[in-house]
């Protein structure tokens, strides 16, 4: 807008020059002509004397003498009116020369300005578009590190659940290797109570062991089994909790997990006993459904559709 204004301005300084320039041609045209009277011929008195006799030599020459004198005022008066028209004529070249010489320089310096604006114009777009595509720049930026953070916490959570079912097998071969002992420490106690008695009551009861150990190996592999697998449901749990300010130790509550094969959590659900709050009650059941997948591989058999577990919190 100042641009335009000052176009404007510079347009009517312009042409306020050469309107007077032209008003002082005019004026410099009216001064010189002001005395300016049209030629006219010299009325030469003509005297008339009647003689009777013919003219003499000497007034013939007199008389041409006046013409040829006549005749050269005439002629100097035509060269001087000439010198003035010329002089004008140069004049108004000259000031048609300056108007056309302003009007050149004018063009040029709305040119010249036009030009400036123009390339101010293109450096400032020049300018918003770096900005723009260095703020688009940022913005990819700041969208790839907050996806390597997610990615690194993501891989974090899989280390440590990795490292806690590790820890989770090797208590279980641990129990194993108890169990295989006290089933080598039985079998030894067997082999010596068969030794000792008769072979009918030797075999009998060598039956009778090898059936109790195998059925209580059973029962202990899937007693532990299903107790470490309660342990690890009820520890996701746990991790996945965000415990509510109203929540007070000393919460025990039974929770319900429905899933499909494979360990996919499908529902969730508060079931008697609870102490807990609603707000509690909500976040236990959220942090259930956090969870997702329950650990399926290894557990298969002790799989289950529904598990009821005890979700305690004591502070």
């Amino acid at each position: 807008m100042t641009q335009r204004k000052q176009a404007y301005k510079d347009t009517l300084v312009a042409f306020g020059l050469a309107l007077g320039v032209h008003v002082l041609v005019g004026l410099f045209l009216l001064i010189g002509t002001w005395e300016w009277e049209p030629f006219k011929a010299q009325q030469v008195p003509v005297r008339v004397t009647l003689v009777d006799q013919a003219p003499r030599a000497s007034d013939l020459a007199e008389q041409q003498a006046r013409e040829e004198e006549l005749a050269r005022q005439r002629a100097e008066e035509a060269r001087r009116q000439q010198q003035l028209a010329d002089q004008q004529e140069q004049q108004a070249q000259r000031q048609r020369e300056a108007e056309v010489q302003a009007e050149r320089e004018r063009q040029e310096a709305a040119r010249r300005e036009a030009e400036q604006a123009r390339r101010a114009r293109e450096l400032e777009q020049q300018r918003a578009e770096q900005a723009e595509r260095d703020r688009l720049a940022e913005l990819q930026r700041q969208r790839e590190l907050e996806r390597q953070r997610l990615e690194d916490e993501r891989l974090r959570e899989d280390e440590e659940r990795l490292r806690e079912l590790a820890e989770l097998r090797q208590r279980r071969e641990q129990a194993e290797q108890d169990r295989l002992e006290q089933e080598r420490r039985l079998q030894e106690l067997a082999d010596r109570r068969a030794a000792e008695e008769a072979q009918r009551e030797a075999e009998a009861e060598a039956d009778r062991l090898r059936l109790a150990n195998e059925q209580a190996q059973a029962d202990a592999r899937r007693a532990t089994l299903s107790e470490e697998y309660v342990a690890t449901i009820r520890e996701l749990v746990r991790r996945n909790w965000n415990r509510p300010p109203t929540t007070q130790p000393g919460v025990v509550c039974r929770i319900r997990v429905v899933q499909i094969p494979g360990g996919e959590i499908i529902g969730a659900e508060i079931v008697s006993p609870c102490n807990a709050d609603t707000a509690t009650r909500r976040s236990i059941t959220a942090a259930v459904l956090r969870v997702a997948f329950l650990p399926y591989q290894g557990y298969e058999s002790v799989f289950s559709r529904e598990i009821d577990f005890d979700f305690i919190y004591d502070g």
